[in-house]
């Protein structure tokens, strides 16, 4: 329920259409019901003051009330028949035991101080003897071949996903992600293709209801059969005892795993740089008290978690990085806020941000968001024929294509049992714009075609970092030019001289990409919380249009 509340919320916000009170009220009441109905959470007191409080309790019930422990004993038997082990053993315990007569084979054990679920659950992890818990009720099935049904939670669908970078003498196409690069270039022109110096091709295929039907045929092998619906999400299993199990284990670890959920929020930042720091920003000057994890493309995969340093930024980094970081640079910030990041980026330039995306997506799946627009250049020209006596000229047929400007960022996230989340991130700022030529075409004539100049700054990292956590990435830098004009006021206007009473010069600014990402796991209803506030607060504070006539 709550999650399409933050569907729609967003999709209202980022309407163009008038909205009146009557709507701003609508919306501001369920905001506050979404909010409200969420459980307020309690200060959970020390587990020491648990435990105490607990033992206080225990000692002022009376003895009748205290539930009975689970009873205890020792279990030797050698080569006893399996019947005769499973029916004595629950001699002296509440329970009752159920064992099927094609329950054959003979065991052999030595527990101590066990309960009765305890050897069970021994004998069947050694020997394969499957049961069933039913209040006070264990049944030993037959172990001859059974049939079951299970239910499984997911999309019935295929994802593909492929990206291409190439980097071509002459040109620079660049569209996709790759792995562990970086770019930042500019070009223009039309579809020749020149001498390519660097290619990365990356490509993604999630077929999950395959994998999982291939997983389960290897799990009950040529004994047993198995029939998987992706559309109804029955899966139905014929195999011994033993080995269903084993499918219900896989079946519960693979839906658990794959559903987790992971909120990505980003800062898309341009840094106009200050004097003092036109080699790009000195992360070592960065003053922040705190714990930081930090590392250059990635963290190492192996550590269980991210690197985790004490200090200062300078005193962490000044070892590490002495001078300004003029490469792609990832540093993970503990202190999950954007303000206090940006508030130090500001002390070395001026800070723009160019976008904000906010996007959710599960563990592994790939999460798209695209900003801007697509105009049509031409790209190739083609055919045409010259003028002869009695047949006219043909013209030649021109190619057009899009070209994208604007943002785009796709991440690919991957939660482990720790929390830990590896990224796999990709923002890319492009800005095109047309640039008329002359294309003189022989006989055919001149023709002035439209084509694209583009200039791009893209990096493509993998990054690793806990629930919470910011990661910057930065080191994209470019350089523009301004041309400036100075002169006196009427005598710059006089036609010839009015020269000598000017000047020009050309002013260059350099800028530096910074992208800002934090990454919170949404567990349950609860997580969806703070972000349910938030977007209230911005509405109750900007609030909307209202309705025109």
């Amino acid at each position: 329920m709550h999650k399409h509340i933050v569907l729609a919320v967003l999709v209202l916000a980022g309407c163009a259409s008038p909205f009146g009170k009557q709507g701003k009220d609508a919306v501001n009441a369920e905001l506050a019901t979404s909010t409200a109905s969420q459980p307020t959470q309690t200060a959970t007191p020390p587990a020491a003051v648990q435990q105490a409080i607990m033992e206080a309790v225990r000692e002022s019930q009376p003895v009748a009330v205290r539930s009975a422990a689970e009873p205890r004993f020792n279990l030797t038997v050698n080569n006893a028949k399996a019947s005769e082990v499973f029916t004595g053993m629950v001699t002296g315990t509440p329970y009752s035991m159920l064992v099927h007569p094609d329950v054959t084979g003979s065991l052999t054990l030595n527990l101590k101080g066990v309960t009765v679920p305890e050897a069970m659950e021994a004998v069947r992890a050694l020997y394969g003897y499957d049961y069933e818990v039913q209040g006070k009720r264990i049944i030993v099935p037959s172990p001859a071949v059974q049939t079951r049904i299970y239910q499984l939670n997911a999309l019935a669908m295929q994802r593909k996903g492929t990206s291409d970078m190439r980097v071509i003498s002459g040109s620079i196409q660049s569209s996709g992600s790759s792995s562990g690069s970086s770019s930042t270039g500019s070009s223009s022109g039309g579809g020749s293709i020149s001498q390519e110096t660097s290619s990365v091709q990356t490509s993604t295929d999630s077929k999950y209801w395959e994998e999982v039907s291939a997983s389960l045929k290897a799990l009950v092998g040529t004994g047993g059969e198995v029939v998987v619906s992706p559309q109804s999400g029955i899966i139905i299993v014929k195999a011994p005892p033993a080995t269903l199990v084993m499918v219900e284990k896989y079946l519960r670890a693979s839906e658990v795993i794959s559903v987790r959920q992971v909120m990505l929020e980003a800062k898309i930042l341009e840094v106009q740089l200050n004097d003092g720091f036109q080699a790009g920003i000195n992360w070592a000057t960065l003053q922040k008290n705190g714990k930081i994890s930090a590392g250059v493309n990635s963290l190492n995969p192996n550590r269980d978690n991210p690197v985790s340093l004490g200090g200062t930024v300078a005193q962490m980094l000044g070892g590490v990085i002495p001078g300004p970081v003029g490469s792609v640079f990832g540093l993970a910030f503990n202190d999950g806020d954007f303000g206090a990041v940006i508030n130090l980026l500001k002390n070395q330039g001026a800070v723009h941000v160019l976008s904000s995306p906010r996007i959710a997506t599960v563990n592994n799946q790939k999460a798209v968001l695209k900003v801007g627009t697509d105009d049509y250049f031409v790209t190739e020209v083609t055919g045409g024929t010259a003028a002869a006596v009695g047949v006219p000229a043909t013209p030649p047929t021109v190619v057009v294509k899009p070209f994208f400007s604007g943002i785009a960022l796709d991440v690919t996230p991957q939660i482990d049992e720790r929390d830990n989340i590896t990224l796999h991130v990709r923002p890319s700022v492009s800005n095109v714009t047309e640039k008329i030529k002359e294309i003189r075409l022989g006989d055919l004539g001149t023709y002035s075609l439209p084509l694209a100049s583009s200039s791009i700054s893209e990096t493509d990292s993998v990054v690793r970092l806990k629930d919470g956590q910011i990661v910057a990435i930065g080191g994209l830098m470019g350089q523009t030019y301004t041309d400036g004009q100075n002169s006196v006021p009427f005598f710059s206007d006089i036609p010839v001289l009015g020269r000598l009473f000017g000047s020009t010069s050309q002013v260059s600014q350099k800028r530096e990409l910074v992208v800002l990402i934090k990454t919170t796991l949404i567990r349950d209803s609860k997580d969806w919380k703070p972000d349910l506030e938030s977007t209230q607060n911005r509405f109750q504070t900007y609030g909307f249009p209202e309705s025109r006539p």
